[in-house]
């Protein structure tokens, strides 16, 4: 929790900064941003991997809402910086493949995935503010902190026999990634504009804490198709 309000407050801090930045800038336009999306990770690592190989499911099941506030300062008529943060959390059920326990049940757990982000980028326009719809392009990079949490039962295979036992497993950390996106635009108004992206993110960091052993990195890159309004200042 306390790391995502680090990026909360990392968030605000370039909102309220930026607008100020910006002023040195003529005609400059300011865009706030509110924007809903489903992420989708990719799982493209070892610890991924290694989840497949022993138990149901795979990384993509943790596909859930994720949910963004950004401000954009168009610099010219096509050019703007974006500065952005993000919240994704998603959870699903995991079980053994190959084991059960002594009652023939299911050996269970819950995987879950945060990440938090906050960047800054470029986003450029095909078409002027006068457009009916306005393709976009943009690149940028920022911080991703991240959580992972493994709750429920699991085994242990040393030393022999193998033994069933319940924990809560955690990793946390902060890495530097990037991202690419596209989508258009379409204002509503003279103030307001409704907007629809796709983004794509790279990012991976060492697994720490309860899987500093033996559990490689984990890959926090994946898809995120969104929406949103957009309201101009």
């Amino acid at each position: 929790m306390s790391r995502r309000l680090c990026v909360i407050l990392t968030l605000g801090w370039c909102v309220a900064a930026a607008p100020a930045w910006a002023q040195g800038w003529y005609g400059a336009d300011h865009n706030l941003r509110l924007r809903v999306g489903g992420f989708e990770p990719e799982g493209d690592s070892e610890y991924w991997r290694d989840k497949e190989a022993d138990f149901t499911g795979e990384a993509s099941d943790l596909q859930d809402v994720s949910v963004g506030l950004e401000y954009r300062v168009d610099l010219t008529r096509n050019f703007g910086l974006l500065f952005a943060g993000s919240l994704y959390e998603g959870e699903t059920g995991q079980r053994y493949l190959d084991f059960e326990d002594e009652a023939g049940d299911d050996i269970r757990h819950i995987t879950r995935l945060e990440i938090a982000s906050a960047t800054v980028g470029g986003v450029f326009h095909f078409a002027g503010p006068e457009a009916a719809i306005r393709p976009y392009v943009g690149a940028g990079g920022g911080i991703y902190s991240w959580r992972l949490e493994e709750d429920g039962d699991f085994i242990d295979f040393t030393p022999p026999p193998p033994v069933i036992f319940d924990a809560l497993l955690e990793s946390s950390g902060t890495a530097f990634g990037y991202y690419l996106q596209g989508g258009f635009e379409v204002p509503i108004g003279r103030r307001w504009a409704f907007f629809a992206e796709g983004r794509w993110q790279r990012v991976e960091d060492d697994l720490e804490d309860d899987f500093e052993d033996d559990f490689g990195k984990i890959d926090l890159s994946g898809s995120d198709l969104g929406a949103g309004l957009s309201v101009r200042f």
